[in-house]
C-alpha cells in the first residue's frame, strides 16, 4: 500500500472523542514527553495556518495511536507504544515550524487533565523542543 493511501486510512480512525478515551486509558503508560507530543499534533489539526498534507500527517499520526490494532499491540510491556512513538515522533518532525507558545500552552493545560498538575509542574518543557519553535 502506497503511503499516502496509509495515511488516510489511520486518519479515519481519528476523532476528538476516541482520542481522550484512548489517552484517558492509557496516559499513566505513556511517558509525560510522549502524551505532549500528541496534545501538540491535537491542537495542530486544527490550525488553518497548517498545510493540509501536512495535517493529514498529524491526523493520521493520531489516528494510528488510536488504531485497536496495530504493528506491536500497545499491552506488550516495554515495546507496545514503540510504534505509536515513532509515528507520533515523525509528525512531531513535520510539525516544529508551526508550534506556537499558544500551542504548546494549550498542550500544557490539557495534559493536566490527564496526569494532575503536580506531574506537569516537574517539567522543564523548553528542552523538549529546542529548535524551530516560534516564540
Amino acid at each position: 500500500m502506497r503511503p499516502e493511501k496509509k495515511l488516510i486510512k489511520y486518519s479515519k480512525y481519528f476523532n476528538e472523542r476516541r482520542l481522550f478515551k484512548k489517552l484517558k486509558s492509557i496516559s499513566g503508560r505513556l511517558s509525560i514527553q510522549l502524551l505532549y507530543y500528541i496534545l501538540i499534533l491535537f491542537y495542530l489539526v486544527s490550525d488553518k495556518s497548517v498545510p493540509y498534507k501536512t495535517r493529514i500527517i498529524f491526523i493520521a499520526a493520531l489516528g494510528y495511536l488510536i488504531l485497536p490494532t496495530d504493528i506491536v499491540s500497545d499491552f506488550i510491556p516495554g515495546l507496545g507504544f514503540t510504534d505509536d512513538a515513532a509515528f507520533i515522533a515523525y509528525a512531531i518532525s513535520n510539525a516544529s515550524n508551526y508550534i506556537t507558545p499558544e500551542i504548546k500552552e494549550k498542550a500544557i493545560n490539557l495534559m493536566v487533565k490527564f496526569v494532575g498538575s503536580e506531574n506537569v509542574e516537574k517539567i522543564n518543557f523548553k528542552d523538549i523542543f529546542s529548535t524551530n519553535i516560534k516564540e
